[in-house]
């Protein structure tokens, strides 16, 4: 059976400019084109199309989405990687509701909500890894293997602990900027130290790669988002000392 890309857009929701689009690109080609120019599908581009709105879901771009549908690929297996994929979005996005919902509560005066637990939608767990992982480039793969092997045996006190102490962090740097502290002062770059001694057990960065990161925290939407609950400036302030801190004592 095939369908006109009238009815694939009918169908899928997707435009049928777009879909024009994906057969330019070549992400998506067409069964066959008929005489008069009209473009048909058949079963195997619907389910290729499935692929692609699942992984744009993912935030991947169409040049990569591409890329691993022309690769060696697996479709059965590639389902299964998306499936874990969505469930630790769905997961995490299940721990921002509940979070939002007890600060209304507490905004409301129903319920006092703990500071410690002011930012529980936005910590450092096997789960937000795994999300991170599926937004960012395969060249990234390497980093993220690392964190994996470096919290192996990580207990959930383990990932407490480290969590309160990047709190910790969080506070002392919102302290200083709202006191003006400019990024290249001494206590700043102490400060930074002491941060990038905790990072540098978890993950290795050569002063390139922890520039990256820096610029990463006030780019990357999902990084920046528990900065932002603090302050809506601090993701910046934190990218700007981190280079400040690397500039001064990075060889």
């Amino acid at each position: 059976m095939s369908w006109s890309i009238t009815e694939l857009a009918r169908m899928s929701g997707v435009t049928a400019r777009a879909l024009r689009h994906y057969d330019e690109i070549g992400v998506l080609r067409p069964a066959r084109v008929g005489d008069n120019g009209y473009r048909w599908y058949e079963r195997e581009q619907l389910l290729r199309l499935q692929e692609i709105l699942l992984m744009r879901q993912l935030d991947m771009d169409l040049p990569t989405i591409a890329r691993i549908l022309d690769g060696d690929h697996d479709r059965l297996a590639a389902l299964w990687d998306h499936r874990e994929r969505l469930l630790a979005q769905r997961d995490r996005l299940d721990r921002l509701v509940r979070t939002v919902a007890r600060t209304i509560a507490d905004l409301e005066g129903e319920e006092v909500m703990p500071d410690n637990e002011l930012f529980d939608g936005f910590r450092f767990s096997p789960a937000t890894l795994d999300e991170l992982e599926a937004k960012s480039p395969e060249s990234s793969k390497p980093y993220f293997d690392e964190l994996r092997a470096n919290t192996a045996q990580w207990t959930e006190r383990d990932f407490a602990a480290a969590n309160e102490q990047a709190a910790d962090g969080e506070r002392r740097l919102l302290a200083l900027m709202l006191a003006d502290v400019p990024v290249d002062d001494p206590r700043m770059l102490d400060l930074m130290a002491e941060s990038h001694a905790a990072e540098q057990a978890l993950l290795a960065l050569s002063k390139e790669d922890y520039c990256k990161l820096a610029q990463a925290f006030a780019g990357t939407p999902d990084l920046r988002a528990h900065l932002d609950a603090r302050h809506p400036q601090l993701a910046e302030y934190l990218r700007d000392a981190m280079l400040a801190y690397a500039a001064a004592r990075m060889n």
